[in-house]
């Protein structure tokens, strides 16, 4: 009798998805994606499956399962609605992705609900908590490689959609290392004709080098008509500020005998990546859309990698016996005042305590969630296809043969009249987020009148420092 109501209890216990040590059977994880997350959504669940059809336990000690919601919009309404049904599932951690739009709605939603959100989305460039950025900055690697070319007077072209940090850096830099710098915002432009305006009016003013700082699909539409108006010859040199430089079609741009350099986050030699590869090629494309025959994006990449760095951090937590159980109702995400969830802080210090590799390299977190200890590969084009060149790792470049030197001295800033007209906008938004200014007049007025001397004159400016 004592032996049959034992068994009972364990069946009970298994039931309802808690083992005796309290930790949970099953782990269940959110997926917030978008229209154009496609590969993504296969690689995270592609990751997840190969977790569970591990046969060690001692590697799958718990089940990992998905609730996933596509975003058609990223309104806050849409992004509202998305997250609370996460929540109200009892969700432990979600994994997804934000745009400019949607990217204040999700971070204030899991800091005031104490819910990690795992993303291979662009880093965002204040402090937040509760949000575990899969991506590697990209500005220090940016302005390392510019010093390291010594590039002095070059095109910026970049969309603000992965927000501001980039363009703030290279601002700054401008100012520090009396950089003449065209700066243009392509982020709302829709007709190619438009980019073969802009590249048109800067072969005018004799530009020849370009930094392109914007995602995949609008570097190729920029990239062909370069070619169409023939600024791929001999003398030209273009650099790529995208984690994806194996994703961008370049072979045309090459044949004239331009210079084209960029960076990966994804190292062919990488076992991991190799082994991911093997198995990827053989999926079937009606269950894992854009498997096999679609080049690998680094944001898939870092979907897949999300999913090692979850349970990771789930095993560290069952491992240390800290119990996560949701039991009864997982709460109202829009209750007033808010109700966190009290494991949640649990959960987010085993997130960012995690160190695995992955298919991005090492991984690891700083305190307030960012990639650490991470090394960024930079590519130039040559006969035969990409090869790489140099490596960056958490902000420094290194080069294979050279030291990078940086310049400290007093500075001049000289800028573009059209460029500045385009530029109080972009940078008006960047200061408020900077400094938190308290009227937006007053930042527009500082800018008005940055502007007035700057069209009238060069202006000499102190030394500014960037992280």
């Amino acid at each position: 009798g004592e032996k049959m109501a034992q068994s009972a209890l364990l069946f009970l216990l298994w039931l309802f998805g808690t083992s005796l040590a309290g930790f949970p059977n099953q782990i269940n994880i959110g997926g917030l994606f978008m229209r154009s997350t496609v590969q993504e959504h296969s690689a995270f669940r592609f990751a997840v499956q190969l977790y569970n059809t591990n046969q060690n336990t001692t590697e799958k000690p718990f089940h990992l399962n998905y609730n996933v919601d596509n975003l058609e919009s990223s309104n806050s309404f849409s992004v509202t609605h998305a997250f609370c049904s996460q929540f109200s599932r009892g969700v432990y951690a979600i994994f997804g992705f934000y745009d400019k739009k949607s990217m204040n709605t999700l971070t204030s939603f899991c800091g005031a609900l104490h819910t990690s959100f795992v993303t291979p989305s662009y880093p965002i460039d204040s402090d937040v908590q509760f949000v575990i950025q899969m991506r590697p900055p990209l500005k220090g690697a940016v302005l390392s490689l510019l010093s390291q070319y010594k590039w002095e007077k070059f095109v910026y072209l970049y969309d603000t959609d992965r927000g501001f940090s980039i363009l703030q850096a290279i601002m700054e830099a401008a100012v520090a290392n009396n950089w003449q710098v065209t700066a243009r915002s392509v982020g709302s432009i829709t007709d190619p004709q438009e980019f073969r305006r802009i590249i048109e009016e800067m072969d005018r003013r004799q530009e020849k080098r370009f930094l392109i700082d914007c995602e995949v699909d609008r570097i190729n539409v920029i990239l062909e008509q370069v070619v169409a108006l023939g600024k791929n010859s001999r003398g030209y040199h273009y650099v790529i500020a995208n984690l994806g430089f194996t994703n961008i079609s370049l072979d045309k741009v090459f044949l004239g005998g331009a210079n084209i350099s960029g960076f990966q986050i994804i190292n062919p030699e990488n076992s991991v990546v190799q082994q991911f590869l093997q198995r990827w090629d053989r999926l079937d494309e009606r269950e894992f859309p854009e498997a096999r025959n679609t080049p690998l994006k680094y944001t898939s990449a870092l979907s897949y990698d999300a999913i090692l760095v979850i349970a990771e951090a789930f095993r560290y937590l069952r491992r240390q016996r800290v119990d996560v159980s949701r039991r009864g109702s997982a709460g109202d995400c829009l209750a007033n005042p808010a109700v966190p969830w009290s494991q949640g802080i649990d959960i987010e210090r085993a997130l960012k305590m995690v160190q695995v590799q992955g298919m991005t390299g090492n991984i690891q977190f700083d305190s307030f969630g960012r990639r650490s200890n991470y090394t960024i590969d930079v590519y130039e084009m040559k006969t035969g296809g990409p090869r790489k060149c140099y490596y960056s790792g958490d902000l420094k470049l290194s080069a294979r043969t050279k030291k990078v030197e940086h310049r400290n001295k007093i500075l001049l800033l000289l800028l573009p009249v059209k460029c500045l007209v385009q530029w109080p906008r972009e940078l008006n938004a960047l200061q408020l987020k900077k400094t938190y200014a308290k009227s937006v007049e007053s930042v527009f007025f500082f800018f008005g009148i940055l502007i007035t001397i700057c069209i009238t004159t060069i202006v000499q400016i102190p030394w500014l420092n960037f992280g």
